[in-house]
């Protein structure tokens, strides 16, 4: 029986499908990250934008044309969004909300035969993404996301490290660490992210930690002090949003542009190249002068989406359509350019890559930097950490000798 999993949207939907991938496999079943002849094909959603909306109607649309006879599972925030202009929900065969998704993995089981004592995956083989928090208790006036996931939760750090220790010894290099509201890990227990985070890295020794993201009011100066420990990786995505007071107090963002900025030169005082990387909105002026002056060296460069169910429609749209486009495309010039520029200063320096994907005649890693890396094939095992001296530039990052 042939599983695909297909993902939308952010690591946390990554993590739990790569987690659903593997106790599908360790059941018999056969399981991809692609769709190809699939019998049954499971859809996390994103719903954080119209346009997460739209792909995923394209995506279920697809499937159901090009394998009418597979068995297609939604879930994710889309079925949980009660205000999504179209709904893909109808034209799937069922839908689990974000509440229920541990299920899907006994409905499975339930309705469909393995292939075999002990099947196989694809899926999520290089790096570890471990869920560690859920649901957001922030309610930021553009943002859809605490409606559809919930209060916060954190999941229990004695399970956490022994999950990260097992992924380690299955030989993976790195363990990223995910979560919705990552910052808010522990807190309603009265626990500490960064003590979490010191036990964690003494517990998946050899192995490298990455966080997916955080948002900048959630550093304390411990958390700070971390950015240069040893296997910590020297990467952080800090979501920026606007680089405009003014409009940070409007989302209901609990930072400002000096809080943001003094927060990049402490992490770069313990790690001074850090890369750090953020979503920004391109909707509102002055972000392209602070993301500049943070010397971001990547930017996920999206535009306002109004949301129904949130606060922010009712403040109207912040720019004309046409301005709104004009600064996506200033900003996405300047994304790359300082892309480009950070990754530049890495030539003929030693990296430390994890290989996460292989091509006929090379290999692609990703260093503990963020940077992409591509070098020849000869024989690399994926999920291992190499060093490698990058010689030049490419068009999406580094080539190795």
């Amino acid at each position: 029986m042939n599983v695909s999993i297909e993902t939308l949207g952010c690591k946390v939907n990554f993590a739990e499908m790569a987690e659903l991938g593997d106790g599908l496999a360790r059941a018999g079943f056969s399981v991809t990250d692609s769709a190809d002849n699939p019998d049954v094909c499971v859809i996390n959603s994103c719903t954080v934008t119209a346009q997460a909306d739209r792909k995923l109607r394209t995506l279920v649309h697809g499937l159901r044309r090009r394998h009418p006879q597979a068995h297609l599972i939604l879930t994710g925030c889309h079925v949980d969004n009660p205000h999504p202009r179209v709904s893909a929900v109808p034209s799937v065969d069922v839908a689990f909300p974000n509440a229920r998704k541990n299920e899907i993995f006994d409905y499975i089981s339930a309705n469909f035969a393995p292939v075999a004592a002990h099947g196989s995956t694809t899926f999520a083989r290089s790096r570890f993404f471990l869920k560690v928090q859920d649901g957001c208790n922030h309610r930021c006036t553009y943002c859809i996301v605490w409606r559809t996931r919930g209060a916060s939760r954190s999941e229990a750090e004695t399970s956490l490290i022994e999950r990260a220790r097992r992924a380690v010894s299955d030989g993976y290099g790195e363990i990223v660490l995910t979560g919705v509201d990552l910052g808010a890990f522990g807190r309603e227990r009265g626990e500490s992210l960064a003590s979490f985070l010191r036990r964690l890295l003494e517990a998946i020794a050899p192995a490298r930690l990455r966080l997916s993201s955080i948002n900048a009011n959630d550093f304390t100066p411990e958390l700070v002090e971390l950015a240069g420990a040893p296997r910590f990786c020297r990467h952080l995505h800090i979501p920026l949003q606007s680089g405009s007071d003014r409009v940070l107090k409007r989302m209901g963002r609990l930072y400002r542009r000096r809080d943001y900025l003094n927060l990049v030169a402490a992490l770069r005082s313990q790690a001074p190249e850090l890369a750090v990387t953020a979503d920004v909105n391109a909707d509102f002026a002055d972000t392209e002068n602070v993301a500049a002056e943070a010397g971001l060296s990547g930017m996920h460069v999206f535009r306002y989406s109004p949301r129904a169910g949130t606060a922010a429609p009712r403040l109207g749209l912040p720019v004309d359509d046409p301005v709104s486009k004009e600064r996506s495309h200033r900003l996405q010039t300047q994304a790359e350019a300082q892309r480009r520029a950070y990754e530049a200063r890495f030539v003929d320096r030693e990296l430390e890559v994890i290989w996460d994907r292989r091509y006929p005649t090379r290999m692609r890693g990703l260093s503990d930097n963020y940077i992409t890396v591509y070098a020849p094939a000869r024989g690399q095992t994926l999920g291992a950490l190499a060093t490698i001296r990058p010689v030049a530039s490419c068009g999406d990052g580094l080539l190795g000798a």
